[in-house]
């Protein structure tokens, strides 16, 4: 079967990859997507352990249409029966990149006027909406004027993993957190450190990495489960498998932050996973503390909705305790404040544009080099 898989913009890369590892053909990459081919295994699999996957869709009709009359009768049109039964559930998401169709909610009532329409035609009775636990979840992509529906697998996005059960301020999205991760080429043997965690996704997430673990493994719906053709054996034996691939051997993770509320929510947060013990939790403050050899992530507040006094100087005391508290180390920063991003005062080794929902941000990668080479660096700085 054709296989579509969305994710974040900038990650579409990562996810070919990791497709890749499943044993995904015809891997394509497009905007916030890729697509493949593969069984139902793959599509049990892709949802179960792909980590900057946040939706896994089915295509099943496509077709030109440059009205919103037109779109209707191609919807009324269409036999649904094999996706949807009269007496069930359903609900639309609508991705829209086009002249004909400006206004998403516009097209998302007339498909659903469509789909009504034809049922109560030919059953006298109509499927209900629902956007919180739907039988049915219809994907329609328009691009020009060309139309693509595809039936939704994954039901709730794939960012929700199941594990975070307590949050501080700004959380950030699980998906972001791995590709975060995944995108800085931590080795997985060298010490992890998120210095500033809040509720701990970014070191939860690289635990998970490290591990082996699971995307989906707090997780215990998806759509696809409710398919007429849904697999259970079959979807036992993909879980069963990719839980006793799961290795526990990790190196020092350390997810650490000022605030004791932050360190009481990555705590809560870690009781479902399998790693529960091995990531360090503690309360201490960034500039205290020498972090030497690691790979550094860490997502420092914005100052959109989080308030830092005088976030300039803040940003050049980062910069500052990297240079002379973390030699050896690999460190990454991702913000939005691209001004302040310019304090940290570091030569950076890689850089990449993303995004934390609307807000564009930087990915700066600084190496930090130790002794002389380290003097030299500075000196090259200044």
């Amino acid at each position: 079967m054709d296989i579509t898989v969305t994710t974040l913009k900038g990650f579409e890369s990562i996810l070919a990859h990791e497709l890749d590892a499943l044993g995904a053909e015809d891997i394509q990459m497009g905007a916030r997507a890729v697509t493949c081919f593969g069984d139902k295994e793959l599509l049990y699999r892709a949802n179960y352990e792909l980590r900057t996957a946040l939706r896994v869709l089915v295509p099943f009709y496509n077709f030109r249409a440059s009205s919103t009359d037109a779109l209707y009768k191609k919807i009324r049109d269409y036999n649904f029966l094999p996706f949807l039964k009269p007496d069930q559930s359903f609900s639309i998401d609508v991705a829209c990149s086009s002249e004909y169709f400006t206004h998403s909610q516009f097209v998302t009532h007339k498909v659903k006027d469509g789909i009504v329409d034809r049922m109560r035609s030919k059953f006298d009775q109509r499927p209900s909406i629902s956007i919180e636990n739907p039988d049915f979840k219809l994907h329609v992509r328009i691009v020009g004027d060309e139309v693509t529906l595809s039936t939704d697998s994954s039901g709730d996005s794939l960012h929700k993993r199941g594990y975070r059960v307590q949050t501080v301020s700004a959380p950030m999205s699980e998906v972001l957190a791995a590709g975060l991760v995944i995108m800085s080429g931590w080795d997985k043997e060298t010490m992890f450190v998120d210095p500033m965690a809040g509720s701990g996704t970014i070191a939860i997430e690289a635990a998970m990495i490290a591990s082996n673990t699971p995307a989906q493994y707090c997780r215990e719906k998806f759509l696809f489960q409710k398919w007429s053709n849904f697999d259970r054996r079959l979807w036992e034996k993909v879980v069963d498998d990719a839980n006793e691939r799961i290795d526990l051997n990790l190196p020092i993770i350390f997810a650490s932050d000022k605030d004791k509320s932050a360190i009481d929510a990555i705590k809560a947060n870690l009781v479902r996973l399998p790693f529960r013990d091995k990531v360090i939790a503690s309360q201490f403050d960034f500039f205290s503390v020498k972090q030497e050899n690691a790979t550094i992530i860490f997502n420092p507040p914005y100052d959109e909705r989080m308030k830092v006094s005088d976030v300039l100087k803040f940003y050049e005391d980062i910069g500052t305790h990297l240079k002379h508290k973390c030699s050896g180390s690999n460190a990454w920063i991702f913000s939005s404040n691209f001004e302040a991003m310019k304090n940290i005062g570091l030569k950076t080794s890689r850089r990449h544009t993303l995004y934390n929902g609307p807000l564009e941000c930087k990915y700066f990668g600084y190496e930090l080099f130790q002794g002389k080479r380290a003097h030299r660096h500075s000196e090259e700085e200044e």
